[in-house]
């Protein structure tokens, strides 16, 4: 049951950090007068989701 939980926390913290993701690069494109670049959306969005995951896997099994 708990890989349940956490596979299904991990599945809705995949959408809202890719969408915080791009939406920090556009930000951060036009401040710094840069392009918009896929790779640096990559690590943004493995910063937000590691920023979402974590502590709701932590929540998640401290539950048990």
């Amino acid at each position: 049951m708990i890989y349940y939980d956490i596979l299904l926390v991990a599945i809705a913290c995949i959408t809202m950090p890719f969408i915080v993701a791009v939406m920090l690069d556009i930000f951060y494109a036009e401040r710094k007068k840069v392009r918009f670049s896929l790779r640096r959306t990559s690590v943004w969005y493995i910063a937000m989701f590691a920023l979402s995951f974590i502590p709701s896997v932590l929540l998640v099994t401290q539950n048990v």
